[in-house]
């Protein structure tokens, strides 16, 4: 039985590298499993070296295997992101919506043009890459390009910039008709623009009504959808 537990952790060891390598979104779910597994290998029967060498090494590993799965990656060509000049605060793309539009393709290449309500519905399976470029465009299309950055506090320095939030998904029960109501929720992943002298509106009512709009824009999208 102690025999199976090693193997059980080290396949939840493995499973959670590779997925929080792969995206850092996953770390959420990565760490936790990742400490399941730990705890699985030191209640087995395997010697003390066996068991921190079979923790650590993964622990080692990781912040190189990132960077150089970040670095491959990059090869690939980046999305863009288009975004009103003088916009601040939350962008949100929801996706998986049968409602929503498609990727717009700028000289071949994917395209996410953000609303003024900083809300953008697509048709598109989730994205968990972080692979854009982004750019502030004005009324003539004109286009700027912005950094992104890693740090919260590199917001004044660098302002205008792109800093990624994370992603989730808003759970909710909407009307499809009088007598059918669909179960689903609503995947988006969010970023925070850093605007001329952006003050943050990232407490926790800006978040609920941000929220509120969100679920708007969508059930209203869906009912749209669903009358056709």
């Amino acid at each position: 039985m102690k025999q199976t537990a090693y193997y059980i952790g080290l396949t939840l060891i493995a499973i959670s590298f590779t997925a929080c390598v792969v995206s850092f979104y996953l770390l959420v779910f990565g760490i936790p499993t990742f400490i399941i597994g730990a705890i699985l290998i030191f209640l087995s029967k395997q010697n003390i070296k066996t068991k921190l060498l079979t923790t650590l090494i993964p622990l080692i590993l990781y912040v190189p295997s990132s960077f150089l799965f970040l670095y491959a990656y990059n090869y690939s060509t980046p999305k863009t992101i288009l975004i009103p000049k003088n916009f601040e605060g939350n962008l949100r793309v929801v996706y998986e919506e049968n409602c929503g539009r498609n990727y717009d393709k700028t000289n071949g290449i994917k395209t996410l043009t953000f609303p003024e309500n900083g809300i953008l519905v697509l048709n598109e399976d989730f994205d968990r890459h972080i692979n854009y470029n982004y750019y502030l465009v004005d009324e003539l299309g004109n286009r700027t390009k912005i950094s992104q950055i890693l740090h919260y506090k590199d917001r004044i320095q660098k302002r205008p910039c792109v800093l990624v939030c994370g992603s989730g998904t808003i759970g909710q029960t909407i009307e499809v008709n009088s007598t059918n109501h669909e179960e689903k929720g609503i995947t988006y992943s969010d970023f925070y623009i850093y605007n001329k002298d952006t003050v943050d509106r990232n407490d926790f009512k800006s978040q609920q009504k941000f929220d509120s709009l969100t679920t708007a824009i969508v059930n209203q999208c869906r009912q749209k959808y669903g009358s056709h």
